[in-house]
């Protein structure tokens, strides 16, 4: 089993705290193993899972109308993963989060999420940074899929996030960056990859 420092260690990073309230906050989470190609969430499931994600790769991804699946998030080590949508309103993920390689992490549910919030307001100021940092990570994303060509916005991923690049198959990396398998070959082959 890992060690909950990691952990630890990422929450003084997101939003330092006293000592004492970060123990109490992290022996509320429960260490989990999802296994490659299992689900934390599942389309039509309301999320209950706050996941910290200490090692591996998971990805969200949703459902077009053709029934071909969409890759709208990555996640890798250090990250926080969980569906807000479902996950704040209580309502049917519209989203699907699978593990793309095998992952350990640490867990803890809606209720004990929010009984945390309550008790502890320093843990209420690093969810929101959490949200916040998501949000803008989003948006960013958003803003690049408009004024991005396709070989800028792989650029940028490898720049940033070369662990995606090696741990994630190419087929959900094109899909992330919003381009067809073979566009994401021609690149890759334009630029030496």
């Amino acid at each position: 089993m890992k060690n909950i420092e990691s952990l630890q260690k990422f929450i003084q990073h997101i939003n330092p705290m006293e000592v004492i309230d970060v123990d109490k906050i992290t022996s509320t989470f429960r260490p989990i193993v999802i296994k490659k190609g299992d689900f934390l969430l599942k389309e039509n499931d309301i999320s209950d899972d706050y996941l910290y994600l200490e090692s591996g790769v998971m990805r969200t991804f949703v459902y077009d109308l053709e029934g071909d699946e969409i890759t709208t998030d990555i996640f890798t080590q250090n990250s926080i993963v969980f569906e807000i949508t479902s996950f704040f309103n209580r309502v049917r993920s519209e989203a699907n989060i699978q593990a793309v390689t095998d992952c350990f992490g640490y867990r803890i549910s809606y209720q004990e999420l929010n009984t945390l919030f309550h008790d502890k307001p320093a843990f209420r100021d690093f969810g929101r940074a959490i949200l916040v940092k998501e949000f803008i990570a989003s948006k960013r994303r958003n803003y690049a899929m408009i004024n991005q060509t396709a070989e800028r916005r792989y650029k940028n991923l490898v720049g940033q996030r070369p662990e995606i690049i090696k741990h994630t198959p190419l087929k959900y990396v094109a899909s992330y960056l919003g381009i067809t398998d073979s566009t994401l070959s021609r690149i890759r082959k334009n630029i030496g990859n």
